[in-house]
């Protein structure tokens, strides 16, 4: 643990060797790294935001996903060149498995792009690293 910054604020992240408000946002409390609940809260603040990440970016995946498709239909010869290019599936199972592989890749892309932590010095054993 970096003996200069013991002090955290839960709302930015950001780390202060004193205590007292952040330097950073403002916020009036900070609070000590060295308490081990401090660093299990930090680490639930994460999960949380995760975790609101992935579904928002589950959702977009799943609206794209949706939105292609959907405007395929729209485009003129799509029905005859899926008949050609590849013979389609009963039931349109073919279309909800395109659906679910753009929503998947959109998704998993959107959660690496937007995959940040609030805590980045925070390993998964609650310890404050760098």
């Amino acid at each position: 643990m970096a003996d200069d910054k013991l002090w955290v604020c839960i709302d930015c992240g950001a780390r202060q060797a004193t205590e007292g408000a952040c330097q950073t946002c403002r916020h009036d409390l900070t609070l000590d790294t060295r308490d081990p609940k401090v660093r299990e809260l930090m680490h639930d603040v994460d999960l949380r935001l995760s975790q609101r990440r992935e579904g928002r970016a589950r959702m977009i995946g799943v609206a794209l996903g949706m939105a292609a498709i959907f405007g395929l239909w729209l485009v003129p010869g799509y029905w005859h060149l899926r008949g050609r290019l590849y013979p389609g599936l009963p039931m349109f199972i073919d279309q909800w498995i395109f659906m679910a592989l753009i929503g998947f890749g959109v998704s998993k892309l959107l959660e690496k792009k937007l995959g940040k932590k609030r805590f980045p010095y925070l390993d998964q054993n609650h310890q404050i690293v760098g």
